[in-house]
């Protein structure tokens, strides 16, 4: 990803959501954080902040001994772009069981409309996301 596009970050109490370059965010959240449903919010409305509704991808990286509340679980926390074509693809970094666990469970309970996978390590989450982007947001890739 080479661009002249200086990134854009706002910083919630979760996480620093980056748009790296357009079509590009990665949300990276903070060692220590606790998933819940306000800071889930709070990503949102960054991320909608970052991108202006514009078609993108996402690389979401979460360190290893994130704490969580149960609760986070039970919403569906992309019900509000649901039918548009904002996210297109999510790569999410889970260093840990836990992280892998509780992301695996969220999607079988709300299957994701855009292209998903969890990954281990952030350089083949990465590898396809980059590959993904290429397809979905064509317009970002020059």
């Amino acid at each position: 990803m080479e661009s002249n596009h200086e990134p854009k970050s706002i910083t919630t109490h979760l996480a620093v959501m980056t748009l790296v370059e357009p079509g590009w965010v990665e949300q990276r959240f903070h060692p220590g954080a606790r998933l819940d449903l306000m800071g889930f919010k709070e990503n949102r409305e960054a991320r909608f902040a970052l991108t202006e509704g514009t078609p993108h991808v996402m690389l979401s990286v979460m360190p290893s001994n994130i704490d969580f509340d149960v609760q986070v679980t039970a919403v569906d926390h992309f019900a509000p772009e649901r039918g548009t074509e904002s996210l297109m693809a999510l790569a999410v970094v889970a260093q840990d069981n836990v992280a892998e666990m509780v992301t695996k469970l969220y999607f079988s309970y709300f299957p994701p409309e855009f292209r998903f996978r969890i990954f281990a390590a952030e350089p083949e989450a990465r590898a396809w996301l980059i590959d993904q982007r290429v397809v979905v947001v064509p317009s970002a890739v020059s």
